[in-house]
């Protein structure tokens, strides 16, 4: 304080922008994901059921299959009724591109919120997160649930930065750990029916192809398909469990 005479110090004012920690409109070094992980939960609901719908269409088409095969319906009534058939999986193609470019902002920025948390060292860094996404299936979707992993650990709320025993050690959701085993027993039921599987049938280059694959192989076109609508749901609730952990993290509003 001064004393007779002499003006007090000048008031420390913040810099221009600055919001007090908390208040609305603070400023945050943190990436915000929650918006991403809502449009990515839409797209993947909508991915549901399409699949769903797809995996009836497929059911309902393997009488047709058989009644070509045998020759009691021409090559042309054939291809009339697998245009639903073909229509669905095209929007299905499109509906996962999107998926999986939300996926990758999802990740990339989780990724770098983790090394603003002090997370070190990380492995799965947000360059890599592009690869994981779009090479994972290469490898059996192992990268994919070793970074979900990472990511799930790496958000825990309660971990102190750069304490390395806390974060890297903890738990993992089981959700995480049962969407890689449901993946895995797709690519099995994929290797046992001989088949490069879209959608649950053959990629063929004649109508013979995939009549031959609804008509001989429909179990594994079932089991496939109801895979993929349980690695679908699996995956909807990693996305909303992990964003919530790590909004908490990042105390995301």
């Amino acid at each position: 304080m001064g004393g007779p005479g002499v003006p007090p110090p000048p008031s420390m004012s913040p810099p221009p922008g600055y919001v007090g920690y908390g208040q609305p409109g603070a400023y945050s070094p943190f990436s915000r994901i929650r918006g991403i992980s809502k449009a990515l939960v839409v797209v993947q609901i909508v991915t549901i059921v399409v699949t769903a719908i797809l995996l009836v269409v497929q059911l309902s088409l393997a009488g047709s299959a058989d009644d070509f095969l045998n020759g009691s319906i021409t090559v042309s009534e054939f291809d009339d009724e697998l245009v639903p058939f073909f229509l669905l999986s095209t929007l299905s193609a499109a509906i996962a591109l999107a998926g999986l470019v939300l996926l990758i902002l999802w990740s990339w920025r989780i990724a770098g919120n983790l090394q603003k948390l002090g997370r070190d060292p990380l492995t799965w860094k947000p360059g890599l997160t592009i690869v994981v996404w779009l090479l994972g299936g290469c490898t059996l979707s192992i990268i994919n649930f070793l970074m979900l992993r990472e990511h799930w650990r790496g958000s825990d709320p309660e971990a102190a930065p750069y304490d390395n025993r806390q974060w890297r050690t903890g738990p993992v959701d089981t959700k995480i750990v049962a969407w890689f085993v449901v993946g895995l027993v797709q690519v099995v039921v994929s290797v046992m029916s001989g088949l490069l599987a879209f959608g649950g049938v053959s990629l063929g280059t004649t109508s013979a192809d995939v009549a031959e694959s609804l008509s001989d192989r429909l179990g594994f076109v079932l089991v496939s398909g109801v895979g993929a609508v349980v690695s679908g749901v699996l995956l909807v609730l990693i996305i909303r469990d992990l964003t919530a952990r790590h909004t908490a993290a990042t105390r995301e509003e």
